[in-house]
């Protein structure tokens, strides 16, 4: 080989050289900038919300599948998790959406819970649902209830929140089951209101089983700030349950203040059918049903839209046939249903 043909080598490779690291530069710094836009909502937040992690710090399915394979984890646990974790839809979704546990005041308690975003949000103001979860006392919203409930919902352009309640294995207090932890709740309402990219003029709730009954009852005490409601396999007649659920009783007694001394005043305070007249018929509630719940009875949801229906609010009733408590074979059917009700009253 020539000199010439040696010098001419070597301009050509630093030229692939220089070429091929301006190119990684490039692409590490637009990944860089996609990473800051991503997080944009998650660092303006209000001081009354405080963030306290990741989620979901998985990349892909694979690293949270390792993940669950770790620690000793036993086959059966691990079989557990694949079952109701969708590989495709996590990959999809943890795309799209990013989730944060977070860390709000409410009576002077700490409450735990989660925000789920869009990502790529930009300065655009977009809804808010507030997610009240199902399950009492040490209960939290799990990743797995985020992933198949909360992100499907940012992904439609939304802001999730959800409160993990006092009494939750992260939040202070003690779980009244529908007493002053309501006002977990409404606190979040008023947090909501504060986020940056928030519209504060377009606020859904959505509570389901337990917090159904949680739901009703923020309705009764705030529904100016409220766009709509919707309420799945949610209880509305407490008188009903601890008819029908030993078990129930049980709890009751165990969770909220003086219910044994005075039963009749408990109950009605949790039971909407109770006082359905006093809520504002301008804010439109979707009741969702599985006509074979064991937990809750769909009584609750068909006395409810009675007396909805009576006092000239508006609703919709939907039941799926032989649906069971967590309408586990209509999940699609049931996803596809509250989109199309937010997206209409978020209009």
């Amino acid at each position: 080989m020539t000199s010439m043909m040696r010098n001419v080598l070597l301009h050509i490779m630093c030229f692939v050289f220089c070429f091929n690291a301006n190119a990684t530069d490039e692409a590490f710094n637009k990944a860089n900038d996609e990473a800051l836009l991503a997080d944009q909502i998650f660092t303006q937040l209000p001081k009354t919300l405080t963030l306290k992690g990741n989620a979901l710090p998985f990349e892909n399915y694979e690293a949270w599948l390792a993940q669950a394979q770790s620690n000793n984890q036993n086959v059966a646990y691990v079989d557990r998790w694949q079952k109701a974790v969708n590989p495709k839809k996590f990959n999809a979704l943890i795309k799209t959406t990013s989730a944060q546990w977070i860390e709000y005041e409410s009576d002077g308690l700490k409450i735990s819970g989660v925000i789920v975003s869009p990502k790529h949000v930009g300065d655009k103001k977009i809804p808010v649902i507030i997610y009240n979860r199902g399950g009492n006392n040490r209960h939290n919203v799990t990743r797995i209830a985020i992933v198949e409930r909360l992100m499907p919902l940012a992904e439609q352009g939304y802001i999730v929140l959800a409160s993990n309640y006092r009494g939750a294995k992260f939040s202070q207090g003690k779980d009244e089951f529908g007493g002053a932890d309501v006002n977990d709740v409404l606190r979040l309402i008023e947090i909501a209101k504060q986020l940056p990219n928030a519209d504060p003029n377009k606020i859904a709730l959505y509570g389901v089983s337990r917090g159904g009954m949680m739901t009703w009852q923020a309705l009764r005490k705030n529904t100016n700030d409220i766009t709509s409601a919707v309420i799945v396999a949610g209880p509305s007649d407490l008188h009903t349950t601890v008819a029908r659920r030993p078990d129930m009783r049980a709890l009751l007694n165990e969770l909220v203040p003086n219910m044994e001394q005075n039963q009749a005043k408990a109950l009605d305070e949790r039971s909407a059918v109770k006082w359905i007249n006093e809520l504002n018929p301008n804010v439109p509630i979707l009741l969702v049903h599985g006509s074979a719940d064991v937990r809750v009875d769909i009584s609750h949801s068909l006395k409810a839209a009675q007396q909805l229906k009576d006092n000239n609010h508006s609703h919709k009733l939907v039941v799926y046939d032989n649906g069971d408590h967590s309408l586990t074979f209509y999940r699609d059917e049931v996803e596809r249903e509250i989109n199309k009700w937010l997206a209409v009253h978020f209009q």
